[in-house]
């Protein structure tokens, strides 16, 4: 018999509130919770600045290991996605300036070992450091070519 008198009482409630009146509507922010400041997680930063590291091609400049590097761009499908001269097509393409996580050397490097999201794979453990290292020298050579875009080593 509780359980009806709840429910019968809880309708009634309901209908007495029910006078077509809407609802109070909340003005101003919500209260932040006081002394507490940003906590930085991470240190990546939205927006155009591109995070530079410290880790130098070690074939940069060599023009022999650029054979090489086109040979691997190949064998791993690189092609695929960035097509043969690095003008793009599903991938972003790799001959010109306009680089979503950095041009440099590490970056690019980071980008085909630990891979990227929306689409990049991850070739860790498939390709050696040696030869992830010559690919990247022949993505670079791509933006000086005439087949590339324009661009250079700060993209």
């Amino acid at each position: 018999m509780s359980r009806r008198l709840a429910w019968s009482t809880w309708a009634a409630v309901a209908a007495l509130g029910c006078k077509g009146e809407s609802p109070p509507i909340a003005t101003g922010s919500p209260p932040g919770p006081a002394g507490i400041g940003v906590v930085r997680v991470s240190e990546l930063i939205a927006g155009p600045e591109k995070t530079r590291l410290l880790m130098p091609n070690p074939y940069e400049g060599q023009k022999n290991v650029l054979v090489d590097g086109r040979r691997y761009y190949n064998w791993f499908n690189c092609t695929g996605c960035h097509g043969g001269a690095g003008g793009g097509g599903i991938g972003p393409p790799l001959a010109d300036a306009d680089w979503i996580y950095g041009g440099d050397p590490a970056n690019v490097f980071l980008s085909i070992v630990q891979g990227r999201p929306h689409g990049m794979p991850s070739f860790a453990g498939q390709i050696s450091d040696d030869q992830v290292w010559k690919i990247v020298a022949y993505i670079s050579s791509l933006a000086k070519s005439p087949e590339g875009g324009e661009g250079g080593a700060d993209r």
